[in-house]
């Protein structure tokens, strides 16, 4: 009987180690898709950026249009005001002028901040270069990473298979369902440890009559709380026990 538990026990080693790889495997999508939608969240970036550059821009020509406009007009106020011929047009023309006055200062007053802004959008959009190249490297580099990574870990994958499939067919036919069909149903675990009568899997106590039935390990015994197959490891001896 302790041929048969030893094997089992092999088997829960490999089934872990099993379950470890086949878990970084599934998770190799997840890694390399946060690194995509950080790419993908910096060219939104970007492409916000240059469209509201890109609208200031057109907009700040309009704008800078207008103006030049707005500044002929007054020049030609400015010439009209040395050939009024009385007060009332004096009056007519001084009131246009202050107004074309005003309306020049207000335009050139946007004008100053469109272009302020235009150096902070430059200034952003220059970071956003720099940001998005910097993840097109580190999703190139991951993604050759992860396809290197998991190569090895299908390699090895390929190997505890076989070795799995070793143990198992020594294993007698109704031992080795039974285990499985628990190991199904406890995380991955069919077999644990049993000490002072209590098992290691499910940390529940067991009967003391059956802490010595699998103590004399003749027959493979289960516990009766979570269904794993127990073993007993016997205590070390040290010098002193020995004499």
């Amino acid at each position: 009987m302790q041929e048969i538990l030893e094997q089992l026990i092999e088997l829960q080693k490999i089934d872990s180690k099993i379950a470890s790889i086949e878990g970084v495997i599934k998770n190799t999508p997840s890694q390399i898709k946060a690194v995509q939608e950080k790419y993908e969240k910096a060219i939104t970036g970007y492409d916000s950026i240059k469209a509201a550059l890109d609208e200031n821009k057109k907009t700040y020509l309009v704008l800078e249009a207008d103006l030049n406009e707005k500044k002929s007009n007054l020049l030609n106020s400015q010439t009209k005001l040395s050939s009024v011929q009385n007060t009332k047009e004096y009056e007519s023309v001084i009131r246009e002028l202050d107004t074309l006055k005003k309306s020049v200062a207000e335009d050139e007053a946007k004008l100053k901040e469109m272009m302020n802004l235009d150096f902070k959008y430059e200034s952003e959009l220059s970071k956003m270069v720099e940001l998005k190249e910097s993840l097109e490297k580190e999703l190139e580099d991951v993604s050759i990473s992860k396809a290197d990574e998991d190569k090895e870990m299908h390699d090895e994958l390929a190997k505890l298979m076989q070795q799995r499939e070793n143990y198992a067919s020594k294993i007698k036919k109704s031992t080795y369902m039974k285990y499985e069909r628990v190991r199904a149903h406890r995380h991955n675990i069919g077999i644990a440890s049993v000490k002072d009568e209590v098992c290691n899997g499910c940390y529940m106590h067991i009967p003391p009559q059956l802490y010595v039935e699998v103590k004399k390990d003749l027959d493979v015994h289960t516990c009766p709380h979570c269904q794993r197959i127990l073993y007993y490891i016997p205590p070390k001896q040290t010098d002193e026990t020995k004499k």
